[in-house]
């Protein structure tokens, strides 16, 4: 992981972010033209390097951020180093959002590969949002949609095993990053065993079992780095109850009970 920042490709640039880029944002969506000109205004650019960090937990909230180009990814890091990804963000998405709640950052955003972010400042937001009301509508329907989502995952962590959970993280990410290929639908991201885990929160093992199995169902396949899924079964073997979810809870309980041995 790159812990450098500062990089000469990540100097800001203050110049107007175009009116294409606003509205293709959820948080602008809705703003006249000319709020839009002078949103884009108040914004800046920067770049970072596949590998980079665009800030760090505990830093200071100054800015809302949203990608323009590239892939970034929200960690948290445990006391033991140990990483669980909160979310992957393409391009149109805002993150940095609780800059109004929170002093400082509660977790990581790190570049998946080289992106350019578009930034505004928190003085500057806040000016925002007491002048355009559809932005602070917006603002308030995206904070209460990423609550609900949240609450969702706590649920599904809860109550779902790490086999479904697993199905359902491929489903999203072939809707979020999906190419349609002959063989199936085709996720366009470079995911290994332990980002995956680190998604669902098991370990790389299980993972690597899990995906071996459903392989042989004919859930996915490899392509490189890359997943190949069939999404028509993924969404029958998340709501299934028949003999083969009942194998794959008992391999996880089995992993489970020796993990708990050694």
């Amino acid at each position: 992981m790159a812990k450098k920042r500062g990089s000469a490709t990540r100097r800001q640039r203050r110049r107007a972010v175009s009116l294409q880029l606003l509205s293709a944002v959820e948080l602008f969506r809705g703003v006249s033209e000319r709020e839009a000109r002078k949103i884009s205004e108040l914004c800046a650019e920067k770049r970072f390097q596949e590998g980079a960090t665009i800030y760090r937990e505990g830093d200071l909230c100054e800015s809302l951020y949203m990608l323009k180009s590239g892939v970034v990814k929200l960690i948290s890091l445990s006391p033991k180093g140990s990483e669980a990804i909160l979310q992957i963000l393409k391009p149109g998405q805002v993150f940095g959002e609780l800059l109004l709640s929170r002093e400082r950052r509660a977790f990581t955003a790190l570049a998946v590969e080289d992106s350019i972010v578009t930034v505004i400042s928190r003085q500057n937001l806040k000016r925002l949002l007491s002048l355009v009301p559809v932005l602070a509508l917006n603002f308030i329907q995206m904070l209460s949609q990423r609550l609900a989502e949240v609450e969702k995952g706590l649920a599904e962590s809860s109550h779902t095993w790490s086999y479904h959970r697993l199905a359902r993280v491929l489903l999203r990410l072939s809707e979020q990053y999906g190419e349609e290929v002959p063989t199936g639908t085709l996720i366009k991201l470079r995911l290994t065993h332990e980002e995956l885990a680190n998604l669902i929160g098991t370990t790389r093992e299980t993972v690597t079992t899990q995906l071996n199995r459903f392989s042989r169902m004919g859930l996915l396949c490899r392509r490189a780095r890359q997943f190949v899924v069939s999404r028509p079964r993924l969404n029958r073997f998340i709501h299934s109850g028949d003999s083969r979810t009942r194998q794959f809870r008992e391999v996880e309980r089995a992993g489970t009970q020796r993990n708990r041995a050694n």
